[in-house]
C-alpha cells in the first residue's frame, strides 16, 4: 500500500515540476524581447479586439472578378425597356402600322462562363434567363387598343473585358390582344422574337441598355385565317444586375 502511495505522489510531483519548467521557459522568453510593449499598449490592444471585431464578407455583386468579365451565377437583373415596333412587308403582314411598346424584365444567370471553346472563344460568356413583359399600344396606322403579353427568353451576355456587354435575346411567349386588325386574327396570340444588344456598364451594376429584335406575333392557326404580324422592336431602357 505504501509503495502504490508513494507512486501517486511521485507521479504528482513530477508533472507538477513540468508545469514550473514550462511557466520558467515562457517567462525567460517574454523577458528576451527587447522592446516589450508597454502595458497601456497591451490595455489598448485587448480593448480594440474585444470591441472592434473582424468580419470576414462573401463579395456578392454582379461579377466574378472585373467588369465585362464573366458574370456571377446566381446574379439577377431587374430592368425596363421602352421603345417603338414597326411592321415589316414579311409573311401575311401586309399594313404599316407603329406601336409603342414598354417592357419590364426580371433575369438569372444561371451559368458560370460557358463557350470558351466554341469559335476560338468568341461566344464565351453567361447564360440568363429572361422574364419579359411586353405591352404595346398601337400609335400608327389606325391601330387602337393595346397587348399585354409575357415571353420567357434566354440570354447570351459575352465577355469582352469592358463595360461595353453585348448580347443576343430569343424567346417564345404568349399575349393577349386587343388591336383587332387583319394581321392578329384573334384574342390570344403567341410570340416569337429573336433579337440582339449591348449594355454600357456605367457603374459597376447599373447599365443603360439598347436592343433591336424581330418581333413576330400569330395564333398558330388556332383560327383562319392566320397572316401573323411582323415587326422590328427597338427599344432602349436602364437595368441593374445584384
Amino acid at each position: 500500500m505504501l509503495n502504490y502511495t508513494n507512486r501517486v505522489l511521485v507521479f504528482v510531483a513530477t508533472i507538477q515540476c513540468c508545469g514550473l519548467v514550462a511557466l520558467a521557459e515562457q517567462s525567460s522568453l517574454i523577458s528576451r524581447d527587447p522592446n516589450p510593449p508597454s502595458p497601456d499598449k497591451v490595455e489598448a490592444i485587448q480593448f480594440l479586439q474585444k470591441e472592434s471585431p473582424i468580419y470576414v464578407t462573401e463579395k456578392r455583386g454582379p461579377w466574378e472578378a472585373e467588369v465585362g468579365g464573366p458574370l456571377r451565377a446566381g446574379a439577377k437583373e431587374i430592368g425596363f425597356q421602352a421603345g417603338y415596333a414597326a411592321t415589316i412587308r414579311m409573311g401575311g403582314t401586309q399594313h404599316n402600322y407603329g406601336f409603342a411598346f414598354a417592357n419590364p424584365r426580371f433575369g438569372y444567370v444561371f451559368t458560370d462562363l460557358i463557350g470558351e471553346d466554341v469559335c476560338g472563344g468568341f461566344l464565351k460568356g453567361n447564360g440568363e434567363v429572361v422574364i419579359e413583359g411586353l405591352f404595346g399600344m398601337g400609335v400608327k396606322g389606325g391601330v387602337h387598343g393595346v397587348t399585354e403579353g409575357l415571353a420567357l427568353n434566354y440570354k447570351h451576355n459575352f465577355i469582352t473585358g469592358t463595360r461595353f456587354v453585348p448580347f443576343v435575346e430569343l424567346g417564345l411567349g404568349l399575349s393577349m390582344n386587343q388591336w383587332h386588325i387583319y394581321e392578329t386574327q384573334s384574342d390570344f396570340e403567341f410570340i416569337t422574337q429573336i433579337g440582339a444588344g449591348c449594355q454600357y456598364f456605367f457603374t459597376d451594376d447599373w447599365a443603360l441598355i439598347v436592343q433591336a429584335r424581330w418581333h413576330h406575333m400569330s395564333n398558330a392557326g388556332l383560327t383562319k385565317p392566320n397572316p401573323g404580324l411582323n415587326d422590328i422592336l427597338s427599344t432602349a431602357g436602364l437595368t441593374h444586375f445584384f
